[in-house]
């Protein structure tokens, strides 16, 4: 069940949100500042139709994922698609089961909803060609990295025959040496860090996870937990990635709207990636 908190969590986002707007008293519903444009686009299609693309998607990743239902096993376990890089240590796609999977399918799904003329058609892929390479290159670049990071100074036979050779056991030396006890408290702004300069929290965690890791044996502390939360602090860094925050302005066609955004948003990630690293601090040991 533990994929399944992502959706948990972004509905316990969303009522936060709408709890915290009516206690201060705003209006829920704002239409002062609908164009014209708004209001032809509200005429053509229903609110339930423009969130069809989420509701399917929400729907198709619990099916996915609930441990009491065949697909999980299916695309998680049996559909893999391990690709053996190292000998003797595939690392396993599995493409079918990934969110960015059925994010492409749950748009399709949605098209009869949406009803898009030909002319959105082609401005939509037209946009999605220009602007994708680049964060998927960002990734792609940080995924290499960090493959590099955690096989260095392995031999022909992918073995590590003195551990003085490898980058993360070096680096986890020095941030223990340098930290000690303290090193939870540094993990969740390491992990904010990978995911600001990545734009990726899953970049991050495959770049950071093994230092955490070893860092955290050295000192006696719950690496898995560690781990946790410097994949929190990458999560957080996508309200702060320009990567990111260029993905959703281009979103909704505000592009040149980041810089005043991420004003806002940083000091925002800062508190909470701070209150993360404190509860690291005192659950670590």
């Amino acid at each position: 069940m533990i994929t399944l908190t992502g959706i948990a969590a972004g509905v316990g986002v969303v009522l936060v949100m709408l709890a915290y707007i009516k206690l201060a008293g705003r209006s829920l519903i704002d239409r002062s500042s609908l164009s014209e444009a708004d209001f032809a686009a509200e005429r053509r299609i229903s609110l339930a139709a423009a969130l069809s693309p989420w509701i399917i998607l929400t729907i198709l990743s619990l099916v996915v994922n609930l441990p009491f239902l065949p697909f999980f096993n299916l695309t998680f376990k049996k559909l893999a698609m391990p690709v053996e890089v190292i000998p003797g240590s595939p690392e396993r796609v599995r493409f079918l089961w990934q969110a960015y999977f059925w994010i492409l399918v749950s748009t399709l799904l949605a098209l009869p909803f949406l009803k898009p003329t030909r002319a959105q058609l082609q401005i939509s892929v037209h946009k999605w060609w220009r602007r994708a390479p680049r964060p998927v290159l960002s990734a792609a670049i940080f995924f290499a990295v960090a493959f590099v990071i955690n096989h260095s100074g392995k031999g022909i036979d992918w073995q590590l025959a003195d551990p003085s050779h490898n980058m993360v056991q070096v680096v986890a030396g020095a941030a223990a040496s340098v930290f000690g006890q303290l090193y939870p408290l540094v993990a969740p702004f390491l992990g904010l860090l990978g995911g600001f300069i990545s734009g990726s929290e899953t970049s991050a965690i495959a770049m950071l996870t093994e230092l955490h890791l070893s860092t955290a044996a050295k000192i006696g502390a719950s690496g898995l937990l560690v781990a946790a939360a410097s994949g929190i602090g990458g999560g957080l860094a996508s309200v702060i990635s320009p990567a990111k925050l260029q993905n959703a302005a281009a979103s909704i066609d505000r592009i040149g709207e980041e810089s005043r955004v991420i004003g806002t948003t940083f000091v925002v990630s800062l508190v909470i990636t701070a209150v993360c690293a404190v509860m690291a601090l005192i659950w670590a040991f």
